[in-house]
């Protein structure tokens, strides 16, 4: 699962929790990165305002129903910190969107940085035997297991059982980098696997969710709190459903209701997050440190 499709994913659910049909329509005439008019399969899906093309924001001063074209205000590319992009025929458009593709991407970075779980790599160096210290990674928060490559011919990693983690390690332009010290010596000239901890890493366009650091059933948490960073940003009961059917289907909805929702939502991301919390603990309390 890439970020594109986690995106996809926490507007198709967060999307269910709000009474609000936006206009959708492509584009019938590909788009650079300056064009200030665009034409569209369906004008009548656009008005004056945000518009959504892919994952860029515009601003549309005004339509022409009978061009098929909107046009978008000088600066009005790249609207609300998004980035101006070229965008092919048929891309994808949204007319004020409730949930911007931007937004859902950063609910998703903030909860992955802000998340109470760990990303867990590993690290090999060659043990030289004259070295004290050997600097582990940036970022490394702390060490959960150490091997090394024996010289038989089983292929099975010997568990080093006595090493600590200098964390005042000095490395010079940097700072806040550790260390690992074995006081468990292997054999010179053989590789050492050091397993770490690590604080997760925000994803970029097109990402793997893998490169976060966090394992895959971690996905859904990132998704539940995502909508619920989503949900706290909107009063559904101020929401207007832009499509006439909507407007008949649509119901008052009582002052303080969306507060309910982000309550609920926080509930459902808590109650997965201590799951994944604890299955995580389980995993790493499976190391054995013996000495620090």
């Amino acid at each position: 699962m890439n970020l594109e499709t986690l995106i996809d994913q926490t507007l198709a659910e967060v999307s269910g929790y709000v009474k609000n049909q936006e206009p959708v329509t492509v584009l019938t005439q590909a788009l650079n990165a300056t064009d200030l008019t665009i034409t569209v399969d369906e004008v009548s899906s656009l008005s004056k305002g945000t518009v959504e093309i892919g994952d860029e924001l515009v601003y549309a001063k005004n339509v022409d129903k009978t061009a098929g074209t909107a046009t978008i205000m000088p600066a009005g590319r790249g609207w609300q910190g998004t980035t101006a992009a070229a965008h092919d025929i048929h891309a994808l458009v949204r007319n004020n969107p409730t949930f911007p593709r931007s937004q859902v991407k950063r609910a998703i970075n903030d909860t992955i940085q802000g998340i109470d779980l760990f990303g867990i790599s590993n690290y090999t160096f060659n043990f030289n035997g004259t070295t004290y210290a050997y600097a582990l990674p940036v970022g490394a928060n702390d060490v959960t297991g150490v091997s090394w490559d024996t010289l038989n011919s089983t292929g099975v990693w010997a568990l080093i059982r006595r090493y600590r983690v200098d964390r005042n390690f000095y490395v010079a332009g940097e700072t806040g980098r550790y260390a690992i010290v074995l006081n468990e010596v292997p054999a010179a000239g053989r590789d050492v696997r050091v397993q770490y901890t690590h604080l997760p890493t925000a994803l970029t366009t097109g990402a793997e969710f893998s490169t976060s650091g966090l394992p895959a059933s971690a996905a859904d948490v990132i998704r539940l709190g995502a909508m619920w960073r989503l949900v706290t940003t909107v009063d559904a009961s101020k929401i207007v459903s832009t499509a006439p059917q909507g407007d008949l289907v649509d119901s008052k909805i009582m002052a303080g209701t969306p507060t309910a929702l982000a309550r609920y939502v926080y509930q459902l991301f808590s109650v997965r997050l201590a799951e994944e919390k604890a299955k995580q603990i389980d995993v790493l309390q499976n190391i054995v440190q013996f000495e620090r």
